[in-house]
């Protein structure tokens, strides 16, 4: 049976041809896909998949370096998986200015991360749990030591072939600061968590009703920090 992932002679590049270079690796990944859509395990098909495609620095050729399943593909492959991705074993995060989805099942460590300068959408979240999730679903089935990657991560290993557009930088610098608000609500969040933990019900609702809030949210980040402080180590 013959395959097509929509391989060329040549790629158009800024409106110019470009012979194309099939790598090693390509092939390797290649083969590798023909194996598991003519196993009918995962219920694969080629419209899974596309070409990963970097060019020269000096823009003289295309490199195929790879393939890219979709997510859709992953959400195939975990249905028929006997251990696969279980929400259970997640853990989210922020480090920096990255929010990370952390999967931990004792015999796989795997993570997911988003930040401001790779993700140019409006759903970290969302981004953040399919880069894990993907990630986890292509080391199991092993198809991420065959040069198999994810499309939820795809810009990561490519650089863009244009120049950003006005529009695109725009929304950049919306994000930047949608990033900015997410990254504070969910540091409130956790620490309205642990606040609740510290302290008893009479203790909160004094609290609460002291500073005239309703909920340990309202409290603002900085003065929530000082109260789990108070209670971990004594002192605001």
């Amino acid at each position: 049976m013959k395959h097509d992932f929509g391989e060329k002679k040549t790629e158009s590049v800024k409106g110019k041809e470009l012979p194309v270079w099939i790598t090693p690796k390509y092939e390797t990944s290649r083969a590798k896909a023909i194996e598991m859509i003519e196993s009918n395990k995962y219920g694969l098909t080629d419209g899974d998949f596309w070409i990963l495609m970097n060019s020269y620095a000096n823009g003289t050729k295309m490199m195929y370096t790879g393939l890219i399943i979709s997510h859709n593909g992953c959400l195939k492959i975990n249905d028929a998986l006997e251990d696969g991705f279980k929400a259970e074993y997640l853990n989210r995060e922020w480090l920096n200015d990255s929010l990370i989805y952390e999967y931990n099942d004792g015999v796989l460590y795997e993570v997911g991360e988003v930040s401001s300068k790779n993700c140019m959408n409006s759903y970290p979240y969302a981004m953040a749990y399919k880069r894990c999730f993907d990630r986890v679903v292509l080391k199991k089935s092993k198809l991420a030591f065959s040069g198999i990657y994810s499309e939820v991560e795809a810009d990561e290993f490519k650089e863009p072939m244009e120049e950003k557009t006005a529009i695109q930088k725009n929304v950049q610098a919306q994000n930047s600061a949608m990033w900015q608000g997410l990254q504070e609500d969910l540091n409130i969040k956790d620490l309205a968590d642990e606040f609740r933990k510290l302290y008893t019900q009479e203790e909160q609702e004094r609290i609460l009703k002291g500073l005239k809030y309703t909920r340990a949210e309202d409290i603002g980040i900085v003065d929530l920090q000082k109260y789990v402080n108070f209670k971990k180590y004594g002192k605001k």
